[in-house]
């Protein structure tokens, strides 16, 4: 029997080349698994920045109705099966273990046959193996790049494909354009399914999305903001009303909002194609999601927040937080960022908003040195610390603030596991020793 670490070390171990050279090793793999992509129903779910979010919260009200749920997400923050969980849970590490045992000899057949499977096509291909044979109603789906040509989009006509926020990511893949984003990322949109878009698209974007479905006759669904009353914005989350009812969206920040409306129309469609989704399923759902790394809140004496802001989008809406809803506190940013990302800019934007900037590097091969980082925040804040290590990163600032401070530790999601451990006192000690 093949051990939980020992199937890591094979997911783990499989190449990284050849990401962008079509479909034919995952169509081969699926049809000699019997297609089980063609057993299930999908919300697919593309984007810049959101999609974990979204992704979550649709799949958490689909379980609550009694659907049997598969969610899909990527990266992960603290434990590799956070990618793969089932009704809320992650996949058991001896069901992993099988998995990857049963489909070895597959994955060697594929290989001799064209050419080995990629990292992110092998976890893909064993999460789709699993949920067909757990039997799931529904499975949400989120995207790793892009969208059409991204390896998720083997699969075919969603039940709902889902748009959250578009802006400038992968642009050595996408483009530099954010008409060409747009045109990969909507590319999961297929004659057949129906359509859930994000409220707040860029203009030039939300032109491509449009055109899109006009192309594959699809009605896409984007939420009205003229029906959305914000009641109360805070570091606990937001009270909002929209349509008439009311929704607790426990995770921080107006972007969340707007990502929930994103859901909220998943839900509309779905109802449309004969779900059951009452409200009351609905609004619970929403008020208990909680999301790894996003805004997410670890401790209150001082607040501590981790946030995975680990682009240009990402960081304005991280931004946005603190001017709507950390406004009166004295700010502490600890942050670390990869190379390949527009750090520049994304760190000017935070180190500006912030008291304090202690700058670290992520724990990996792309990652941007925190002397780097440090020298960027220099610009626009006043008081900067280099920590290399983002956990001790961390407890320097845990240790160094004050009663009313919020701690921020963002960036690369690289560091944001680390970083929860160590805040949470974990798996590193919160004294001097």
């Amino acid at each position: 029997m093949m051990t939980y670490e020992e199937a890591l070390g094979f997911i783990h171990g499989a190449t990284r080349v050849g990401a962008r050279d079509g479909f034919a090793r995952m169509e081969r793999m699926l049809e000699i698994l019997g297609n089980p992509h063609h057993k299930l129903k999908f919300i697919h779910v593309a984007g810049t920045n959101g999609k974990g979010s979204t992704a979550t919260m649709t799949a958490n009200i689909l379980t609550r109705a009694g659907y049997r749920t598969g969610l899909f997400i990527s990266p992960y923050v603290v434990d590799f099966r956070e990618r793969i969980q089932l009704d809320g849970r992650l996949i058991p590490k001896e069901e992993l273990a099988a998995a990857v045992e049963a489909l070895q000899p597959a994955f060697a057949q594929v290989k001799a046959e064209i050419a080995e499977c990629t990292e992110f096509e092998t976890v893909t291909l064993i999460a789709l193996w699993w949920y067909a044979r757990q039997g799931c109603d529904y499975v949400v789906l989120e995207a790793g790049i892009g969208g059409r040509s991204d390896k998720t989009n083997v699969i075919p006509a969603p039940a709902v494909a889902v748009l959250t926020s578009i802006s400038f990511d992968h642009t050595h893949i996408l483009g530099n354009t954010l008409a060409a984003i747009a045109d990969n990322k909507s590319g999961i949109i297929k004659p057949g399914c129906r359509a859930a878009v994000y409220c707040d698209l860029p203009a030039e974007a939300l032109e491509v999305v449009q055109k899109r479905c006009a192309e594959v006759g699809v009605t896409p669904n984007i939420p009205n903001m003229d029906r959305l009353e914000i009641l109360h914005l805070g570091a606990e989350g937001s009270d909002i009303r929209y349509k008439g009812q009311a929704y607790h969206v426990p995770l921080i920040g107006r972007h969340q909002i707007f990502n929930t409306l994103t859901v909220l129309a998943v839900c509309e469609e779905l109802r449309a194609q004969g779900a059951v989704l009452p409200y009351e399923t609905v609004r619970d759902a929403i008020a208990d999601t909680r999301f790894v790394g996003r805004c997410e809140v670890l401790r209150t004496d001082p607040l501590c927040i981790i946030d995975g802001a680990h682009n240009i989008d990402g960081a304005r809406a991280l931004g946005r937080v603190i001017d709507e809803v950390m406004a009166d506190r004295r700010v502490t940013l600890v942050m670390g960022m990869l190379a390949d990302k527009d750090y520049r800019e994304s760190i000017t934007l935070l180190a500006g908003r912030a008291d304090r900037f202690i700058a670290v590097t992520p724990d990996s091969y792309r990652s941007l040195p925190a002397a780097e980082a440090a020298a960027v925040a220099k610009t626009v804040c006043g008081d900067v610390t280099v920590v290399e290590k983002p956990a001790e990163g961390a407890l320097y600032a845990l240790r160094t603030a004050a009663p009313d401070e919020v701690i921020i530790a963002c960036g690369s999601l690289y560091m944001i596991g680390e970083v929860k451990q160590a805040l949470l006192g974990e798996e590193f000690p919160l004294d001097d020793k």
